[in-house]
């Protein structure tokens, strides 16, 4: 029979579960899922690629007030100076012309690709003004990186990725449950699980953010769940926990419980860390999160309940 009691004496409740999502992650630009990847499945999350960091020239002139000014760029073929940065355009020193990444990226078939599988697809023009932002000389050229500079933090890629996964906080479950009227006896196993199981409250999950010719794969996972059980003890479990079911009577909880020894009211937190390890550009690394939701069970006497 199911232990928990709907409470009709003195000990009679109202409880309200507090639900607080705590995440450790800083917040992004929300990336953008375009497409799958067609071999993999996985999400393929486009980032465009970062701007170049043109240094600021100092003004060295009488009465500039020490300020800065745009930053200048030098243009090869006429030996002048230019603007480094036109509307989204920016100057390459390499081409000797103002460039941007094409979007869309044209297909494979196009002969622009020149049968390459790998690097990117830049429009280069000479001709961009500020009145003109796509002038007739534009024309496409390949790129295994961006002719504007280096290629992008692959940490910052790497956030992007997580970013695209929307991890949450599990749903608690818990036995005895919680609400109003509902309450479990002392002595007898309390069961804790992840109420709603699957890729974003327990992983894996794995995205891959891309930003031209660079890609970062992270992949997310927990590692454990700590339950403040709100008697001074802390139950770590390792795997999601198993719901209980009447069947399993006064059973103790095979991987993931705990037994109360006092009755009162306890406030219970599922802290979830988890473990995000990622790859690309030749450079890998680890991301930790942690994740908490909290709520509250009320425990009581049998010989209490049964008066």
């Amino acid at each position: 029979m199911r232990r928990l009691i709907i409470l009709l004496c003195a000990l009679s409740v109202s409880l309200v579960a507090s639900l607080t999502i705590i995440s450790s992650s800083p917040a992004q630009a929300q990336p953008e899922c375009r497409q799958p990847d067609p071999f993999s499945g996985q999400c393929i999350i486009f980032v465009p690629p970062p701007p170049p960091d043109y240094p600021t020239p100092p003004r060295d002139g009488p009465g500039d007030g020490g300020g800065g000014e745009d930053p200048a760029c030098a243009d090869p073929l006429f030996d002048r100076e230019v603007a480094c940065i036109v509307h989204d355009w920016y100057w390459s020193y390499d081409w000797g012309c103002y460039t941007k990444y094409a979007e869309p990226q044209p297909p494979w078939s196009d002969p622009v690709w020149s049968g390459r599988t790998d690097g990117a697809i830049f429009w280069c023009s000479r001709g961009v003004t500020l009145t003109d932002p796509l002038p007739p000389d534009t024309i496409p050229r390949w790129a295994p990186s961006p002719p504007w500079g280096a290629p992008p933090d692959p940490a910052e890629l790497a956030r992007a990725a997580v970013e695209s996964m929307n991890l949450r906080a599990i749903e608690i479950g818990i036995v005895p449950e919680q609400g109003p009227g509902r309450v479990g006896l002392v002595g007898l196993p309390t069961w804790m699980w992840v109420q709603d199981l699957e890729g974003s409250t327990w992983g894996p999950i794995t995205r891959t953010a891309t930003s031209g010719p660079w890609s970062v794969t992270a992949t997310a996972q927990v590692d454990r769940v700590e339950w403040d059980m709100g008697d001074g003890t802390t139950v770590v479990c390792t795997t999601p926990g198993t719901p209980y079911e009447d069947r399993f009577g006064d059973m103790d909880s095979p991987d993931c419980g705990h037994r109360y020894e006092v009755q009162g009211h306890y406030p219970v937190s599922a802290t979830s860390y988890w473990v995000i390890n990622w790859a690309g550009l030749g450079r890998s690394g680890t991301i930790d999160m942690d994740l908490v939701r909290h709520g509250q069970i009320v425990m009581g006497e049998a010989q209490v309940l049964s008066q």
